[in-house]
């Protein structure tokens, strides 16, 4: 079976569904023997694993609805393509052969309040309904395919659910000059809080700062939090150092927009807790980064994340300031507590991996390509 992959969000920094797309090709290709082409508007990095079976196409660059809708489909007509893959939300409107498509949340169709508007929704709908007419759709979590089913109206048995995983690369470094050095260079005390993801209104980054700086009150400390994300396309403002003066923590809430993925490893292994205070997620794969490299976690109890999770972390209600607080304030001021919840962690991100993705996404390509022309 050929495979044609709609590979643009490998183009750039890979992270969110480029860092999905990448470790989910590399077991593909690992577990059977289709073929597979990625399409692309620009040439990309290069991984770190190749195949006989993995090709590449450069399409001619044209705006992104044109190249979606028009340019993609015509070039997999054109290569006699068996299934389109597509890791990332939306299908062409133009369909050509049968279809899988991932949707990792709707976050944009439960919580719209939280994006601006823009232009580029106004087809939204549209886009949404070709969705539901795949053959198959996978999402990352229960929760998600609860949405999924409730919201765009599609049938149960067409949603799949297979969970992401931390990519192998996460592990505990501790003792190595990395987590020293990363945290000279941001400024960064031992002790620092970590949290990560775009800065987004579902972020919940606002209400963080102020259990941070609660928090601090209460442990008599410093605190630092260090916030990895830049400012997510469509979502309001969110003024984090303004807040952070408000709350007492000026100069000790740092942001940085983007790291390595070293960089990563180290921040993650030489932070003293991990916080997820997402007020929505679809899966929420820092929560077991952080865990992979044996970080205590703390994160809200809702949406995906419990199912993540498992009894591996601290819950707290991300609306609740104080309860936020206290989550940090129970685990900072008991060391025991962080290394029982250090192991469970560890031992909680073993339970998810990318070869066991890739054989539950191979058995989703082969039904789907059996429903071909029962008018689904």
């Amino acid at each position: 079976m050929l495979i044609g992959v709609e590979g643009r969000t490998l183009q750039g920094p890979r992270y969110g569904v480029g860092r999905y797309l990448t470790n989910l090709l590399r077991e593909l290709i690992a577990a059977g023997e289709q073929e597979y082409i990625v399409y692309l508007s620009e040439p990309i990095k290069s991984f770190d694993f190749s195949s006989p079976n993995l090709a590449f196409k450069i399409l001619e660059h044209a705006p992104s609805l044109l190249w979606r809708h028009a340019r993609l489909p015509l070039a997999m007509k054109l290569d006699r393509v068996d299934l389109h893959f597509s890791p990332s939300y939306f299908l062409p409107l133009v369909k050509v052969c049968p279809s899988v498509v991932v949707v990792h949340d709707l976050t944009i169709k439960v919580h719209p309040e939280w994006f601006v508007k823009d232009s580029r929704f106004r087809f939204d709908d549209l886009f949404w309904r070709k969705v539901k007419k795949a053959e198959a759709v996978i999402t990352v979590s229960e929760h998600s395919k609860k949405d999924i089913v409730e919201v765009l109206g599609v049938e149960p048995e067409r949603v799949t659910v297979v969970p992401e995983a931390a990519d192998s690369f996460f592990h505990p470094i501790r003792g190595k000059a990395g987590p020293r050095k990363i945290r000279e260079k941001y400024g960064l005390r031992e002790g620092f809080l970590f949290t990560a993801g775009a800065i987004h209104s579902r972020r919940n980054y606002l209400r963080l700062i102020q259990a941070v700086g609660k928090a601090d009150r209460l442990l008599g400390g410093d605190l630092q939090l260090l916030i990895l994300g830049s400012p997510a396309a469509f979502s309001h403002a969110i003024d984090i150092q303004g807040e952070a003066e408000r709350c007492g923590l000026g100069g000790r809430v740092i942001q940085v927009d983007f790291v390595s993925d070293e960089e990563l490893l180290d921040l993650y292994n030489s932070c003293a807790l991990f916080v997820y205070p997402s007020l929505y997620e679809g899966f929420g794969l820092p929560v077991i980064e952080a865990m992979a490299c044996g970080v205590p976690v703390a994160c809200s109890n809702t949406t995906s994340l419990p199912e993540v999770a498992g009894d591996a972390a601290v819950y707290f209600d991300p609306l609740e300031v104080d309860d936020i607080a206290g989550a940090i304030v129970s685990i900072m001021s008991d060391d025991n507590r962080r290394k029982e919840l250090a192991g469970a962690g560890k031992k909680r991100a073993k339970s998810f991996s990318w070869s066991k993705a890739a054989e539950q996404t191979l058995r989703v390509f082969e039904e789907a390509k059996g429903l071909e022309g029962n008018g689904k």
